[in-house]
């Protein structure tokens, strides 16, 4: 991968300054972002060659993490555990049952869960009773990633990624019946050094979904991560009380958002996050 790397990590130290005004080269072909109050943005440039490359990595792993759900996620085991406490009541069933999730797991730990509910979405189907199953359909075949822009820090060792997914259950025999919808997430990504490819972290504090066109809703989750972050704060989350002080791309982001805090030595607050009042880290496959 270092070989892939190389001569990629040519950061130019331009810093775009914009007060009252628009955002503009957040991606190759974007519409300028119109701002509605006066703000001081500070974006830095990367090579094309690393920006393209980011891209593509970002929006391969997230189809990678859903297919990995896909195919390992034990839906049909959770369900015979349902119908088994249902129709049986018997306690010898149940036991043996959750014996083979928890050997399932065992053998799949990172598929365990997906704590921000991020990729298992896009990886099942409901049927008519509510309950899930997996989707029988490889995920390249009806699910389309592509990473729209990236805005990054001085060094390029730190980013947020806007990732559109477009669901296109209507091409496959079938499903006709399904809209063409597209959804939109935000990510962070992370990388300790500067040859090292990103990785990424879900975030979830806006997002998208079931629009019918593509440039409208990525404008939209990119509108409010540049517009309406400051100030904003999740309660009983990872990150208590601490409010964000910036807009993504505002002077002062990538050094004072709750999400750059350190956790400990070696962990940033992005990385991790809080499940039934214990404090967790990511550990997603891709």
């Amino acid at each position: 991968m270092e070989g892939k790397i190389n001569n990629l990590m040519a950061i130019f130290t331009m810093i775009i300054i914009v007060s009252c005004g628009r955002i503009s080269m957040l991606r190759k072909n974007r519409v300028n972002t119109v701002y509605n109050k006066k703000s001081q943005m500070e974006i830095y440039m990367v090579s094309p060659k690393l920006y393209e490359f980011d891209k593509k990595t970002i929006a391969e792993n997230f189809l990678n993490n859903i297919e990995y759900y896909r195919q390992h996620y034990p839906y049909d085991l959770e369900l015979r555990l349902k119908l088994a406490v249902q129709a049986f009541k018997d306690s010898t069933v149940e036991s043996m049952i959750t014996e083979q999730l928890n050997r399932h797991f065992q053998k799949y730990p990172k598929v365990k869960d997906d704590p921000a509910n991020f990729y298992l979405p896009h990886a099942n189907r409901t049927l008519t009773t509510m309950d899930y199953v997996n989707s029988p359909i490889p995920t390249k075949e009806q699910i389309f990633v592509s990473t729209d822009s990236i805005i990054y820090n001085k060094d390029a060792s730190l980013c947020i990624a806007f990732v559109c997914i477009e669901e296109k259950f209507d091409d496959i025999e079938g499903l006709e019946e399904i809209p063409h919808n597209f959804s939109a997430k935000a990510m962070v990504g992370y990388r300790k050094h500067p040859k090292d490819t990103l990785r990424t972290y879900p975030l979830t504090i806006f997002s998208f979904m079931s629009y019918e066109r593509k440039q409208n809703i990525v404008n939209d989750l990119i509108e409010l991560y540049t517009t309406r972050l400051k100030g904003f704060g999740l309660s009983g989350s990872i990150y208590g009380d601490n409010l964000f002080k910036h807009n993504v791309g505002e002077k002062g982001f990538f050094t004072d958002s709750p999400l750059f805090m350190m956790y400990d030595d070696t962990t940033y607050y992005f990385q991790m996050y809080k499940a039934l009042g214990k404090d967790y880290r990511y550990d997603y496959p891709y």
